[in-house]
């Protein structure tokens, strides 16, 4: 189908993980003029690959963007996340096709709707070097007991960048209130399932891992600056198998770190539901403020949620093919 995209639009899929969304990303995209774009900031790093479920992207019939794009453990912020982001979105608008967006943490994925305008401002030169380290946060608690009372005292990143927006604005890090900015109109689907299917995917899912090696790809990264990286960043998995590899490393301990993960994996998925909940009706209330001003778009956003224990994809997928009929 090669006609030209009457209006910018995007698809965003989300959910808890493990529920099914790479593949159900890949049955809409073979239907529609479109390219999927990752939102898992665990699968931009190259190496790992196993631990974060990276799909086999590059054997995909589907153009497929920001999958193995940092070679090097550092830190990728939300701003960065964002713009990056939307601009390989301006790339697939140009190619008169529609970016599907996949995956994310809740947190990640809120900015791309409510950037958070202080963090943006935020440059590593300007925090101020005159305060010790062990001083920071009662620095940043006479400036803006508010915001320090948020922070841990220990968490020196957050303490100097709210430290830095004060730096160059003049005013309180809590003062700023994030507003919605989205470049389009779109389609948000939250995937679900029932609860016990949900989480026997989830426990047969780290199992997998374990079949495809991830103790092998945590190894590799034993003695290298990843390890200290993967400590820092806490991604579920690789701390357990860390913990294993340097500890005794019986068949009982790596059922141990495989029962960890099972289980961490089995809480983060609840929380990833819980955000949606407050996230859904934040949308919600904000489509409703914007609904009047867009009266000319060809095709409205939505929210829906979907749960795949219950769901009939090719009938889906005819309904979706009408809703984003008038884009082309």
């Amino acid at each position: 189908m090669n006609k030209n995209l009457k209006q910018k639009f995007i698809i965003i899929i989300f959910g808890p993980t493990a529920v099914g969304k790479s593949s159900f990303a890949e049955s809409i995209a073979c239907k529609i003029p479109s390219q999927i774009i990752n939102c898992d900031i665990g699968q931009f790093y190259t190496p790992l690959s196993i631990g974060t479920a990276k799909p086999d992207w590059k054997s995909s019939d589907i153009k497929q963007h920001l999958f193995d794009i940092i070679d090097e453990p550092k830190y990728f912020d939300v701003c960065q996340y964002r713009n990056m982001l939307f601009k390989q979105a301006e790339k697939i608008w140009q190619d008169n096709e529609i970016p599907i967006l996949v995956g994310g943490s809740g947190f990640y994925l809120k900015s791309l709707f409510f950037p958070p305008v202080d963090q943006c401002l935020q440059t590593e030169e300007e925090i101020p070097k005159e305060i010790g380290d062990e001083n920071l946060w009662e620095a940043l608690h006479k400036i803006d007991p508010k915001r320090a009372a948020e922070i841990d005292k220990n968490d020196t990143y957050r303490i100097k960048r709210a430290l830095n927006i004060w730096e160059k604005t003049g005013k309180k890090p809590s003062e700023f209130v994030p507003t919605f900015d989205f470049p389009s109109n779109f389609l948000f689907i939250f995937l679900n399932r029932d609860r016990k299917e949900l989480y026997e995917r989830i426990n047969q899912r780290v199992l997998q891992m374990i079949d495809e090696g991830l103790v092998p790809e945590v190894e590799a990264l034993l003695g290298t600056e990843w390890e200290s990286f993967l400590h820092k960043k806490k991604i579920i998995g690789y701390n357990a198998i860390l913990e294993y590899l340097q500890g005794n490393q019986t068949k009982e301990n790596l059922q141990r770190a495989i029962e960890s993960i099972q289980q961490r994996t089995r809480n983060y998925a609840k929380r990833q539901i819980t955000f949606w909940k407050s996230f859904e009706k934040q949308l919600k209330e904000q489509l409703k403020e914007i609904k009047s001003e867009d009266k000319n778009k060809q095709v409205k956003s939505k929210i829906e949620s979907i749960d795949l224990t219950f769901f009939d994809l090719d009938l889906y997928i005819k309904q979706l093919l009408i809703y984003l009929k008038p884009l082309f």
